[in-house]
């Protein structure tokens, strides 16, 4: 679905497609583009489905709108390369999670003499190539098939979608993986100056946004292993409100935490609308700490304090994820020694209850002979009483 916006052309890309694992040229990347619009297409009421006898969804397209030369060759290559190439997605249905690998093209038909080709999708990348359900990242199409590199096209989409946060974050692990790039690049250094450096200039040159980046130690961990991103806007807009608070609030609260929680906690305070209140208050506190107002030793509890009283944050949330952890496993640890302890409680409930029946099993029969005996005995005595006349 194309739509205008200040007369510049949008795609609307489902966040599946965004976020999947795909190794694809430029020029395939190209493609892509205009294939996830015609697909857009496919959801509006104008635009009638094509199928085949056998039912498959033929999508056609025309080079001349993808290629800017008369030499549709090279393209054709690309797109027949791309039918060998696999996407990865996942999604989740009834808690379960499913990881799907496919390809995107299961046939391509080009009419000899035109520049008109058929294509036959897999009934597997359907899903995620036109279902916008889960979410979806729009961006501008010219500026998307402008940018020269495979890297910069895939940060571009990243930094649209968060746009309105103003901020990303991703372990460097999954950020590999996305990019598919875990057996290149493997150190940093190699990483910023491929990957990067060179995404952040061809979006300040040339997109409506660009951004910079920094790369975090978590968890402990003595490397890098985190990597964020700040997004900023280059139409003369200012990046929005809440991206700049959300920006602010975090970078605050990761100098104290140094963690995952400064995510957790400025997530929940944006899903409570107090961005703004928080953002402006730690603010304060972070000057404070800096003047020395707040001693280094009791920043962390002072900090804690300020969250838990005045944004009801639980305390759960602000132990660090290693206590969480242990204190997780304890407490599973004490339920598993109470289930233990009830189970032999009710055990021996029942051993008591079953040696109680077996006992009155045992001697019911010295309790009912003496009551026959009684009975016997009154009847003696009554026929003992009419023999005496009694």
């Amino acid at each position: 679905m194309e739509t205008k916006k200040d007369n510049l052309p949008v795609i609307i890309q489902p966040n599946a497609v965004t976020n999947a694992r795909y190794d694809y040229s430029q020029q395939q990347k190209d493609f892509m583009y205009h294939f996830i619009e015609k697909m857009n297409m496919h959801m509006t009421k104008d635009f009638m489905l094509v199928k085949d006898l056998f039912g498959n969804i033929v999508i056609e397209m025309d080079l001349k709108e993808i290629v800017k030369s008369d030499n549709y060759t090279p393209m054709l290559e690309a797109i027949r390369e791309l039918q060998k190439k696999p996407i990865s997605y996942k999604f989740k249905k009834q808690n379960e999670t499913y990881e799907v690998n496919t390809t995107l093209i299961a046939t391509l038909v080009h009419k000899k003499g035109s520049g008109k080709i058929f294509i036959k999708t897999t009934e597997e990348s359907l899903p995620v190539i036109s279902y916008i359900g889960s979410g979806f990242t729009a961006f501008n199409k010219s500026i998307a098939l402008s940018l020269p590199s495979f890297y910069a096209k895939r940060i571009y989409e990243l930094c649209c979608r968060w746009k309105d946060k103003g901020f990303y974050r991703t372990s460097l692990a999954e950020f590999r993986k996305m990019m598919m790039i875990e057996d290149k690049f493997k150190n940093n250094a190699d990483l910023e100056r491929n990957v990067l450096r060179l995404s952040e200039k061809y979006l300040t040159e040339m997109a409506d946004l660009t951004f910079t980046y920094t790369f975090r130690k978590e968890n402990g961990s003595k490397a890098f292993n985190w990597l964020e991103f700040n997004i900023i806007t280059r139409t003369g807009e200012k990046t929005t409100d809440k991206g700049v608070w959300y920006s602010s609030l975090y970078n605050i609260l990761y100098t104290v935490y140094r963690d995952s929680r400064a995510m957790l906690i400025t997530d929940l305070i944006a899903t409570n609308d107090e961005l703004k209140r928080a953002a402006e208050r730690f603010k304060r506190l972070y000057k404070d700490i800096n003047n020395g107002v707040i001693k280094p030793h009791g920043i962390l509890a002072y900090v804690n304090r300020v969250l838990a009283d005045e944004y009801e944050i639980p305390m759960e949330l602000l132990t660090a994820p290693e206590e969480r952890s242990k204190k997780r496993k304890e407490a599973a640890k004490q339920a598993a020694a109470m289930a233990k302890i009830e189970a032999a409680a009710r055990k021996k409930n029942e051993e008591a209850r079953v040696n109680e029946e077996m006992m009155d099993d045992i001697f019911g029969y010295l309790k009912k002979p003496a009551a026959e005996d009684n009975r016997r005995t009154g009847k003696a005595q009554r026929l003992g009483d009419v023999i005496r006349g009694k």
